[in-house]
Formats: structure tokens, sequence, C-alpha cells
């Protein structure tokens, strides 16, 4: 479930399960409403993808006042498929989105602070969301396949119940738009990964000739509910980013030269 909100040419997805929260501000960007041309045509978020830096910083700059936050409010790190999770506060807004490299290897930012915004980056990898409205603790990870057989989901749940004391019945979960399993195709190798760290995954798993297909979006969903997440609290997008190349970049469906979205929750 999701909902696409226009706004002039600016448009991005917010998710039913997050949107009734008044103090809750999140959404996943499209490609629509930047000044980026070519591949990264236009709302580029990715300031390594290869495109004009001038221009990924202007599509910055056009997402901070569509969304009415501070630039600099933006936290963003330097992810490397990792399962790796870092609390951060108001003092790391320093470490901005022009500087992902203060927040070396980190695929996770959970917060209790307001006017964080924290920002994961993405081109067919898993983005979700997290919100606990009880204590008021917000998260955003990134989960590629990698970042998914190391089971970031479950982590970010673990990381919320053990430093901010939530309770899982309280926490809501969006899944965002990423690969659908019909495009997420593999070979032995990395399906041998994924059925060696967890013999359950094979549930989710449809096997086309020599090719493997993984339900990363079930897995996930799996992964967070073995946490204690109700079923009932997660909310699945089912936006396959490759199949809605005309909304969405996917590095699969241009073949590594793309921009990238972005996830962003914030506590207002």
């Amino acid at each position: 479930m999701y909902n696409l909100i226009k706004n002039e040419d600016f448009e991005y997805i917010t998710f039913p399960i997050l949107s009734k929260y008044d103090e809750l501000l999140h959404c996943f960007t499209t490609r629509k409403g930047g000044v980026s041309e070519g591949p990264y045509e236009s709302m580029n978020l990715g300031l390594g993808s290869g495109d004009d830096r001038s221009k990924v910083r202007k599509n910055y700059e056009i997402l901070a006042e569509k969304l009415d936050i501070d630039l600099y409010s933006i936290i963003k790190p330097y992810q490397s498929h990792t399962s790796n999770i870092k609390y951060v506060g108001e003092k790391d807004r320093k470490k901005t989105f022009l500087k992902p490299d203060k927040l070396m290897d980190v695929d996770g930012l959970i917060t209790d602070k307001r006017n964080v915004a924290l920002i994961t980056i993405h081109a067919d990898c898993t983005p979700i969301f997290f919100y606990d409205p009880t204590k008021k603790v917000i998260g955003m990870a990134h989960a590629g396949w990698r970042g998914t057989v190391d089971n970031i989901a479950g982590k970010m749940v673990k990381k919320l119940l053990d430093t901010m004391d939530s309770k899982p019945e309280d926490i809501k979960v969006a899944i965002g738009p990423s690969l659908g399993q019909s495009c997420f195709e593999v070979d032995k190798d990395v399906a041998d990964i994924f059925l060696e760290k967890d013999k359950k995954f094979e549930e989710f798993m449809i096997k086309k000739g020599i090719k493997y297909h993984f339900d990363l979006w079930e897995i996930n969903k799996y992964l967070l509910m073995s946490k204690g997440i109700k079923e009932e609290n997660i909310e699945v997008s089912g936006l396959c980013t490759k199949c809605r190349n005309d909304l969405f970049f996917s590095h699969r469906g241009q073949k590594g030269k793309r921009g990238l979205m972005a996830g962003l929750i914030m506590l207002r």
C-alpha cells in the first residue's frame, strides 16, 4: 500500500500506516521533480552516482523546500551494504548529506530527536521505515540483498528495543519500493548464501531455469515478525523499482547508470 503525492512536478511516495501521525514526516522520493539530466533525470539524490554534484545538491535543496525542512537537518550515512546501525541526534546534524563519510559503513539510522531527518538512498535496494509512536522513536534502513541476509531489519528492531526501550508490538514498519521477486534474479552462489543463512528463505524463493528469484519484501517481513513485530503493523508498498523505471531509478533496469532515490523520516 502506498500514496503517490504530487507537489507540482515533485512526486513522492508515502505509506498509510505512517501517514496518520501528525508528528511524523516521511517519504520515498521518485525520479520526478529535480534538475538532473540524462540517466539521472531528474530528482537524483546520489552524490557519487556520476551526476554533476551541483545538480545533485540542487535536488537536495528542492527536496528540503518541498518537504519544508531545514536542508542541514538531513543526516545521510555512507552506505556499504552492511547491517551496521547508528543512533544520531542534534550534534550529528553537522554530518550532513554532503559529508556521508562522517558516518562510514552505516546502513541503518535511529533517533528520538525532533527535526533530525534520517535518509538512506536507494536504486533497487529495500528502504525500511520504522516508527514507535509510544516512545517517539524513528528508524531508517537500507536493506540490499546482503543487508537482508544479515538481517538489518531484525537488528533495527533489536536496537530500538535495547537502546530506546521500545516494545515490538508498538513499532510500525513500512517496506518501500525496491526490486520485486520477478526482477530480483540471482545465480546459485547468491541463492546458497540465502539458504545457508536460513532454510526458511526457501519459502520465499522461485527457481526459473538456472536462476533464483527471492521475494525480498516477504523475507524482510518474516525477519521483522521474527522479532515480534505484528503482521498488521507492517505495510509493504508492492512497488518494483525495475518494473516502474518510469517512476523510479533502477540499478538493474538502467544497467548501473542511474540516479538514486531517498527514504526519509523525521519527527517534527
